[in-house]
């Protein structure tokens, strides 16, 4: 199955609300955290897990994005 196509199917299952938390934890991701030189720098002297608790606890973008997905439980 290709990834749009699982998109599709996953749409269908949620609701508008968390299709659209979705969409903005996507969002986020894609515009703050992917090239992140902070978290990447982290991660290279501290390992993954103390950049992941930084980006979580410390970050503001990773607090909208750690709501957000409290929205989907």
């Amino acid at each position: 199955m290709q990834y749009f196509e699982v998109i599709k199917e996953v749409s269908r299952i949620l609701t508008y609300s968390e299709q659209n938390a979705l969409a903005k934890i996507d969002d986020l991701m894609n515009t703050y955290c992917n090239q992140c030189p902070i978290k990447t720098r982290l991660r290279k002297l501290e390992g993954k897990t103390k950049a992941h608790h930084f980006c979580i606890n410390e970050c503001s973008i990773g607090k909208e994005i750690k709501q957000l997905g409290n929205e989907l439980q």
